[in-house]
């Protein structure tokens, strides 16, 4: 009688992974933080964007153009600001940011951006 193997007792197996899943884990985007970064990412995005995205959209003409026109760059480095706050307050050790280093870094780009929206508001005839 030839000899027999013992049978290994199999785990099921999970279902295959969607695209989506497997794009999610090669991106590093499945866990927790991951998912908070594309959630800071997106608002970022919906945040900065959302004037040109209007201007886009809507036919306005006027004063309601000059203010999204003006509203652009504002909204765009506004956003800047809030990540480099989030970034600095949770990454600013390892980064070797002070707190003044990130508050003044947020209100430079701030600062940028309204300036270069009064500079369209006025422009903008």
């Amino acid at each position: 009688m030839p000899p027999t193997l013992p049978q290994r007792h199999r785990d099921p197996q999970e279902p295959p992974r969607s695209r989506w899943h497997r794009f999610l884990d090669y991106m590093e985007l499945s866990s927790p933080e991951g998912m908070r970064g594309l959630g800071l990412l997106m608002g970022l995005l919906v945040v900065g964007f959302w004037p040109l995205v209007a201007l886009g959209v809507l036919d306005v003409s006027g004063t309601a153009r000059k203010a999204l026109i003006a509203l652009g760059p504002v909204t765009i480095c506004l956003g800047f600001s809030v990540l480099i706050l989030v970034c600095g307050h949770r990454y600013g050790e390892s980064l070797r940011w002070s707190r003044r280093q990130t508050w003044g870094m947020a209100a430079l780009f701030l600062g940028l951006g309204v300036l270069a929206g009064l500079g369209l508001w006025f422009s903008e005839s």
